[in-house]
């Protein structure tokens, strides 16, 4: 027998059940438990039969925990207009379970044994066809729940593939979410490096709601993250684990994000009100499979991001060093630095203030803030982050909301957010960098970068306040190894945004090959950065008169140990002495390009770097325990393949009068050891000869600006 569970059908099947057991009117009645007994199919009822009167109440009631059929005189109103004086109720039983009840009324007269037979026989047909009705509801309701399902993967993958900041992903399927599920809130908590979970999106919050935090094993939020299980809660939450929770929730799931095998956040479903079978188990499955899809999107929009950032920061740092080098106007050159920082970067608010040597500040170069342009403000009612950054010199943040009466005129109404640095390096500090946005907040990376920013603008301000020879002979220096720096690592910077735009190519043919060549191109952007700020301490290590070539290194060590993780172990031998110009650069870049191999393709899990001063020279030993290589052929196809470090590192040894060599074999690890005398360094006459370049196709500096605008993209 084919059932359709719709008005129509039980509208004509309760009139012919009637006709069957001689009633004047007959009724499904189901128990509802915010509403009582409730009619789920009737013929010549009215809207409200009366089941939960007087009589009929606690008759049907009788019936149902009985499972006995019960007979009474009452006094009903009928559709018809008349009365019902007797009511029949019989339970519906499906299953051994009870599902609800069959009652028959007539007008006059009551229901002998016959009739009450008859009814008990269709009660049994209708259980039949409430299970039938009700067997396929389930079945409509976990198709209803595939497709839904389906079309949410289908959307969330949609979100993957066009929404490539991963801020506006979460945004947009936050939004999914709530459409999906119909909630009135949804919110998805991120964790941090502290273990703290903090609102990154949300529909329906409070205010306060989108403030709170919880650390991961605290609260609901925190036990989901830190068990990696979904939870399904009703109404109010009386878990002492669960402390905090909002009592105006009726129902919600609350599931975790993992990726690659971590909990990377929360993702929070509610509902204000309780509702009957809102949220089941299938629910709770739906909801999981979307937090999966929603965490690897993020996790891979995430790295993009990053090694994005890590591009865009080597091109300002390329930009800067050109800058250094081939600038002629040093307050147009600060200008241009301060609008390539907002641009390139993001920052609506760039301002790069000076102390004055009579007290207060001033902006020498300024980007989004408004005209005309603060000049000169003084250190009083500067607030704790200015405070922070040049006092103390360290980086500091602040946040002004619109409105706010403590805001300093360092911090103009075009943002919000702000990141202060101090500019200088080695105990010289000249004022401080102000970072600022007007939406979103800056990331530990970007902030991180501030530091590398205030370092070196100040070269460029110093450049902007040299006067007298001897500083003009140092700035010279200073633009000669900046030099340098730009033309060694030119090459670097454009094997990483060719790699980016094959990773372009490879979204649009071959997304397989995407994740392999998102890879390289973060390993070549991370080392090209980190190189980067090796060779800018290198450039600035005496301009605080204090560095000495061990403490030096000994930074520089420590810089590829933060941005790779190689652990290098130092070592010291025989008696220290200072070294000229053109001897500790050479010492620089090749223990710089030594680790930096290292790092990059030894697969090595530690190195050893071994100084030794002896009588008539300086020996660089750099060892590690690594995959090792066969040197003949590697060294012999660096041309073709365009592998100039370890030919670099034998030419720079050379034209100071030098060895390098380079020990090695697969699977033995590799030393490579530069033994460089004193002499030829002091010698007056050849220390004015500056090495030849690493690099040899360097364009000429007519045409530098072409190779920016190729990398950039203009």
């Amino acid at each position: 027998m084919s059932v359709r569970p719709d008005a129509d059908f039980w509208s004509a099947r309760m009139a012919f059940l009637g006709k069957l057991a001689r009633a004047d009117a007959i009724a499904v009645v189901l128990e509802v438990a915010s509403e009582g007994y409730v009619t789920y199919a009737g013929d010549n009822l009215p809207a409200d039969p009366g089941w939960n009167g007087a009589v009929a109440g606690p008759l049907i009631r009788s019936t149902l925990e009985s499972r006995r059929p019960g007979q009474a005189s009452v006094v009903l109103p009928l559709g018809d207009g008349r009365a019902a004086s007797s009511i029949f109720v019989v339970p519906i039983v499906w299953n051994e379970q009870v599902v609800g009840a069959l009652a028959a009324l007539r007008a006059s007269g009551g229901f002998d044994d016959r009739d009450a037979a008859e009814v008990a026989r269709l009660a049994d047909l209708v259980g039949l066809e409430l299970a039938e009705a009700s067997a396929l509801r389930r079945v409509q309701s976990q198709q209803s729940e595939l497709e839904s399902r389906l079309r949410t993967r289908e959307k969330l993958a949609d979100i993957a593939r066009t929404a490539r900041d991963p801020d506006q992903l979460l945004e947009r399927a936050t939004a999914q979410l709530a459409e999906l599920f119909g909630a009135d809130g949804v919110s998805i908590m991120l964790a941090d490096d502290a273990g703290q979970l903090s609102v990154r999106s949300s529909i329906g919050l409070t205010e306060a709601a989108k403030q709170d935090k919880k650390k991961v094993g605290e609260g609901i939020s925190g036990h989901v993250a830190k068990t990696g299980q979904p939870l399904l809660l009703t109404g109010q939450v009386r878990d002492q684990r669960f402390t905090g929770n909002d009592p105006s929730i009726g129902e919600s799931i609350v599931a975790p994000l993992r990726a690659d095998d971590r909990t990377i956040g929360v993702v929070s479903i509610k509902h204000t009100t309780t509702a009957r079978d809102r949220f089941n188990q299938s629910s709770v499955e739906s909801l999981q499979q979307a937090a999966s899809e929603i965490a690897a999107s993020f996790v891979a929009a995430e790295a993009m991001r990053r090694t994005e950032d890590d591009r865009k920061q080597a091109l300002v740092l390329y930009e800067l060093s050109r800058l250094a080098t081939m600038g002629n106007d040093p307050q147009e050159d600060l200008d241009t630095a301060a609008a390539m920082i907002g641009g390139m970067l993001a920052n609506d608010v760039v301002g790069v203030w000076a102390l004055e040597t009579n007290g207060g500040l001033r902006l020498r170069a300024a980007h989004g803030y408004p005209e005309p342009h603060p000049t000169v403000i003084p250190l009083v009612g500067i607030g704790p982050a200015m405070t922070m950054a040049l006092r103390q010199q360290q980086l500091a943040t602040a946040r002004y909301p619109s409105g706010d009466e403590r805001r300093p005129e360092w911090a103009p109404l075009q943002a919000s957010v702000f990141v202060l640095a101090p500019i200088g390096s080695h105990g010289n500090y000249l004022g401080a960098l102000v970072l600022g946005r007007n939406t979103g907040a800056f990331v530990d990376a970007e902030i991180d970068f501030a530091t590398t920013l205030g370092e070196y603008l100040s070269g460029q301000m110093q450049k902007t306040a040299a006067g007298d020879s001897q500083v003009e002979i140092a700035a010279r220096e200073r633009r000669k190894i900046a030099q340098e720096i730009h033309d060694g690592i030119a090459q670097e910077l454009t094997g990483v945004v060719l790699t980016l735009e094959a990773c372009q190519r490879a979204l649009d043919r071959d997304p397989a090959a995407l994740a392999p060549s998102l890879a390289k191109a973060a390993r070549e952007a991370r080392a090209t950065l980190a190189e980067v700020r090796q060779y800018m301490a290198a450039l600035r290590a005496k301009e605080g008169g204090e560095m000495n070539l061990p403490a030096t290194v000994a930074r520089l060590v420590d810089e590829v140990g933060r941005q790779t993780g190689l652990r290098v172990e130092m070592e010291e031998q025989g008696t220290e002495r200072e070294l000229e110009p053109p001897l500790e650069r050479a010492v620089m870049r090749i223990v710089g390009e030594s680790l930096r191999n290292v790092a990059q393709h030894a697969h090595a899990s530690r190195a050893k770097l071994r100084l030794t001063y002896g009588q008539n020279d300086i020996t660089v030993i750099v060892e590690d325990d690594g995959a090792g290589f066969d040197t003949a052929p590697t060294m012999a196809g660096a041309a073709e393949t365009g592998h100039f470090g370890l030919a670099g590192m034998r030419e720079r040894a050379e034209s100071i009068g030098g060895t390098l060599t380079v020990l090695s074999q697969p699977g033995s690890g590799t030393v490579v050891t530069a033994t460089l005398p004193y002499l030829f360094a002091e010698d007056p006459i050849r220390a004015l000869k500056e090495p030849p370049p690493i690099v040899e196709d360097i364009e000429p500096a007519i045409e530098r600006s072409g190779i920016i605008s190729r990398l950039l993209g203009r």
